[in-house]
């Protein structure tokens, strides 16, 4: 019995890494299909949740929750780093580039939630050239009644808004 627990804790650490995907508590359950986010409803928006698909499940439901704005190289380094010194996963983070020269700002977290799938739904999207800002307003939305530990990344690029405040607002799962 002590070898079939140890087994299963071993499979559960192997698992460590985030790809956008629903991760089972139970690795004996089939992972689930998740729904991919819904398209963004502005041309300066993109979806590039997959940047962040080097961030263990343990630091993304720790950092479950919060908005990030990233505005630079350095302060995305300095995330990474965060992440690494949080000693929450067994290896490095896996480090994906991102292209901020052209003035593009990376703005996102991730939503936890129990279900079967997660999804995120973006609501509206509002750019106010007078005070520049950007506020954009998405649902999280679990789906099925699956005892899953959903965790679902939802990073946006921003396009042409440099100097912009941007108020990411993401609704939990109700």
């Amino acid at each position: 019995m002590y070898g079939v627990r140890l087994a299963i804790c071993g499979l559960i650490l192997a698992g460590c890494t985030l790809s956008g995907e629903a991760v089972p508590l139970l690795p004996e359950m089939a992972e689930p299909t998740a729904t991919p986010t819904a398209a963004a409803p502005a041309e300066f928006v993109e979806d590039v949740s997959d940047v962040m698909r080097g961030i263990c499940f343990e630091a993304a439901f720790d950092a479950a929750g919060q908005v990030f704005v990233l505005r630079d190289t350095a302060a995305y380094i300095h995330f990474y780093d965060l992440a690494d010194e949080s000693h929450l996963c067994r290896h490095p983070v896996e480090r994906t580039p991102f292209d901020f020269s052209s003035g593009r700002i990376l703005a996102g977290g991730w939503s936890t939630g129990i279900g079967c799938t997660a999804r995120h739904e973006i609501q509206s999207v509002t750019r106010d050239e007078a005070t520049q800002q950007v506020t954009i307003t998405v649902q999280f939305i679990t789906e099925g009644s699956c005892d899953y530990e959903l965790v679902r990344p939802l990073w946006l690029a921003l396009d042409g808004v440099a100097g912009y405040a941007i108020d990411l607002h993401i609704a939990p799962a109700s």
